[in-house]
């Protein structure tokens, strides 16, 4: 097995799938559901909803998981959005919402039920030390139509990526609004609840390509525990074709 092989399926995993997520995280019709749920603003529901796996913590405790966010945002929101259905309420509202957005968008695409097999082969084999987003999500249930399951079994992925993503940007020295301006520019840090003026972080760029590939290959190794090179492989193919088919299916 090539390491280089099983580094290029992850990343290419983590890109698709997060960026799929990123589809349902953003869309008007996960915000409007949030609102129907009986959220006032649908930030609140969503900061509960993904946070909610993390059980009746503080707004303080939630935001340091949150790291990346401005952390008074997420504080503000956590303690709105919990005051509506309570944590795991809310970790259960977002999880159908999930599955229901993959019910919906995902029904053309190619293999979601072999996605959700080889996700959940990753799931199954990775300890959860250290990854308090993924430890809470991968306790969470699981639809039984592929479509649905394959984007909630991508949540989990995405949520694995980013715990372990921010465990190596904590120890880069690089701040969370240098590593948004390095990767995103100045909307997307301004979308993490980040007051201006922005730290453009460009003397640390080569660190945070460090970081990168140590995600990178840290989800390597976590692929290889549970995967073939032939099954990462797959599982990169099969991600990014359903990627492809989400963004073709969903309304703009």
């Amino acid at each position: 097995m090539s390491d280089a092989q099983m580094s290029e399926a992850a990343a290419t995993v983590g890109a698709a799938m997060g960026e799929a997520i990123g589809v349902f995280m953003l869309h008007p019709e996960t915000f409007a559901g949030s609102i129907a749920a009986g959220y006032s603003h649908p930030l609140a529901g969503y900061v509960a909803g993904r946070g909610g796996v993390l059980g009746d913590a503080s707004g303080v405790t939630v935001a340091s998981v949150f790291s990346i966010f401005e952390p008074n945002t997420i504080i503000g929101l956590w303690d709105q959005g919990v005051a509506v259905r309570g944590a795991a309420g809310a970790a259960a509202v977002y999880n159908d919402q999930v599955a229901d957005f993959g019910r919906k968008y995902l029904a053309g695409a190619e293999g979601t039920a072999r996605i959700a097999e080889l996700g959940e082969k990753i799931i199954a084999a990775t300890p959860a030390g250290g990854l308090p987003m993924f430890a809470g999500w991968r306790t969470m249930p699981l639809a039984a139509d592929a479509p649905a399951r394959a984007l909630q079994v991508m949540f989990v992925l995405r949520e694995l990526r980013g715990d372990v993503h921010f465990s190596a940007l904590s120890l880069s020295d690089i701040a969370p609004v240098e590593a948004h301006m390095l990767h995103g520019g100045e909307e997307y840090t301004r979308m993490f609840g980040w007051p201006e003026p922005f730290v453009d972080g460009a003397d640390k760029k080569e660190r945070y390509d460090e970081v990168e590939r140590a995600t990178n290959d840290r989800m390597a190794e976590i692929f290889a525990a549970a995967l073939t090179l032939d099954e990462a492989q797959e599982l990169a193919r099969l991600s990014a074709a359903a990627l492809e088919s989400l963004k073709a299916a969903v309304p703009a």
